[in-house]
């Protein structure tokens, strides 16, 4: 609990002024509902003792109104403050972890699990924001209206009458507070089991017609039950420990209304102390039930808090492991060299990428191709730093890629992946993202280049057409042309196309081909392919093999030499020959 309480004091310290506003009127509202039993007190001491008048009931009348009155208002000031805390925590929390998750690289996403992810930053973030919001509130009604109470059980009836009531209370302590680190534990392990489940089921959902297609719904759903019988029971060990509190408070609070009970008749029948503070005493010890039972609820608040806390700290605290960003500015590429250059993923011995040697100017159009499983994919992936350099670093401009600040750097690349991400949204607000300011008559010409115009005219609603999820609505060949003119908007200095081009027909391709090369020549290109066709007008080609570039030079050239790719253009080339027959 001490480890939650730290990290909580930073944020209370950040707020201090909303906070001491909660403190004053908490007390305020205390005072004020510890004073209506007082008020009881005198005003039963006055029917017994005779001394009861018109007037006695008026003034008493008067100021048990005004203490309620006061305490409505003061509670409204404070539990309204207490809660703005808590949404506005919830709030930072999810707006440092969405900060971090977009700063991160690829190796940041191979630590965790994406309904991993999605779990810290809905379950545990709420549970942190209970903790900020209830967890206080039961933590200042536990001190401060608790605090109150005794006061005035000791203060207005007797020292010793308190002390004895509250006899059994050691015992109730010494239970909630061991009871408390099994919640610790044990709500760890269900929020970790919660994390999994997630997983599986976006990897489910993701997986589905393969699932279907193979025939093992099923299987699948057997695991699954499998997976949410886990968590289950742990979750139900977690209710089993909370379960505990209640019934244990019930029992030392009755066995404190007996203690109190048979002292104070002790005490009455020698004149010690009156009937009204009998009877004011025995209220107060009613009024410590609920600051008792929400003892056991503080202890499981803050337990929870802390195990949530510690699960949000470690996506917070989780690098990507990249070089740290340089200092110098980057207006502009000149041109992009890898002298030499290795490769090869953390944690891992083999070198995807074996002394690569690629010089490139501004305005070229750089073709890669090779076998699958050559290196293609992650040779791109590291012109955009996706992830951290074995050795030797590109160089940008005759300067290390680690000089330049990385967000200067990343803006000067636009990427379409194999996997196009297109997001639940219009087409006109996927594009957008490319260039949040763009025109209409920008998008139009993007689409344009990506031969996808006419298409999206044809669709009843164009722009504002809905692609679905993932871009369920659309076919392959119009997510690929989607993605592409999404890069083509954003026009920077520098395109990547990882085999963008691989779900369009021939003539498409070479539509966009031909748009491409219209791009201004102050732009790059390198285009990662399958189809030897896309490249054909590339300034420069280069073939890989187990991560070495085994031929290199212009389509003319490499058709001349025995080698991969003569091989491979000849066996395309019969290939659309037999289909333009067929057809």
């Amino acid at each position: 609990m001490q480890y939650i309480i730290k990290q909580l004091g930073i944020y209370f310290n950040e707020h201090r002024l909303r906070y001491l506003v909660v403190f004053i009127f908490i007390v305020i509202a205390s005072a004020m509902y510890v004073a209506p039993i007082y008020i009881l007190r005198l005003f039963i001491d006055a029917i017994v003792q005779s001394e009861f008048t018109a007037a006695t009931l008026t003034r008493y009348v008067l100021l048990f109104l005004g203490a309620i009155v006061i305490g409505y208002i003061s509670e409204f000031i404070w539990t309204y403050n207490l809660f703005i805390g808590s949404y506005d925590l919830q709030k930072q929390l999810r707006e440092r972890l969405m900060a971090h998750f977009l700063k991160m690289g690829a190796p940041f996403y191979h630590h965790f699990r994406t309904g991993d992810l999605m779990t810290r930053s809905s379950d545990d973030v709420q549970v942190m924001g209970m903790t900020v919001g209830y967890g206080l509130m039961v933590f200042l009604n536990t001190s401060l209206y608790l605090g109150f109470i005794i006061i005035a059980m000791a203060g207005t009836v007797s020292l010793l009458l308190t002390v004895i009531a509250l006899i059994p209370m050691p015992f109730l302590a010494y239970y909630i507070f061991k009871w408390g680190s099994e919640v610790d534990r044990a709500f760890t392990d269900a929020q970790n089991a919660v994390s999994e489940m997630n997983s599986e089921v976006l990897e489910i959902i993701d997986g589905v017609r393969v699932v279907r297609a193979y025939g093992l719904e099923q299987v699948t759903a057997k695991q699954f039950n499998q997976r949410t019988t886990e968590t289950k029971l742990k979750n139900d060990h977690v209710s089993e420990i909370d379960s505990r509190f209640a019934p244990l408070i019930t029992i030392v609070l009755a066995i404190s209304f007996v203690f109190s009970f048979g002292a104070g008749a002790f005490l009455v029948a020698n004149q010690t102390i009156t009937v009204g503070a009998m009877v004011s005493f025995q209220v107060y010890l009613t009024m410590v039930v609920w600051p008792m039972i929400s003892a056991g609820d503080l202890v499981n608040v803050m337990q929870q808090g802390s195990a949530s806390w510690r699960r949000i700290n470690e996506v917070l605290q989780t690098g990507d492991q990249l070089e740290p960003d340089g200092k110098k500015s980057l207006e502009t590429i000149d041109d992009i060299k890898m002298v030499d250059y290795h490769f090869k993923y953390p944690n891992t011995d083999r070198l995807i990428l074996d002394g690569i040697d690629l010089s490139i100017k501004k305005g070229e159009v750089i073709g890669v191709v090779g076998k699958t499983g050559s290196g293609k994919t992650t040779l791109l992936r590291q012109f955009g730093h996706r992830y951290p350099y074995s050795n030797e670093i590109p160089l940008i401009n005759g300067e290390k890629a680690t000089s330049y600040e990385v967000r200067q750097v990343r803006t000067q690349f636009a990427e379409v992946p194999q996997e196009h991400t297109l997001f639940s949204r219009s087409i006109k607000e996927n594009l957008l993202f490319g260039k949040e300011d763009a025109t209409d008559d920008e998008l139009w010409h993007a689409l344009d280049l990506a031969s996808f115009k006419e298409d999206v005219k044809r669709m009843p609603d164009g722009l504002l057409t809905l692609v679905g999820e993932k871009g369920v609505s659309l076919s392959g060949g119009q997510k690929q042309r989607l993605s592409l003119a999404r890069a083509f908007l954003r026009d920077s200095e520098i395109l990547l196309l990882d085999d963008a081009l691989s779900a369009v027909d021939a003539k498409t391709e070479q539509e966009i081909i031909a748009n491409l090369k219209q791009r201004t020549d102050a732009s790059i290109s390198i285009i990662v392919t399958h189809r030897l066709s896309a490249i054909t007008e590339a300034d420069h080609i280069i073939v890989l093999s187990d991560g070495k570039v085994t031929q290199s030079g212009t389509h003319h050239e490499l058709i001349q030499v025995p080698g991969w790719y003569q091989e491979q253009y000849h066996h395309q080339q019969l290939k659309e020959d037999d289909d333009v027959l067929n057809n």
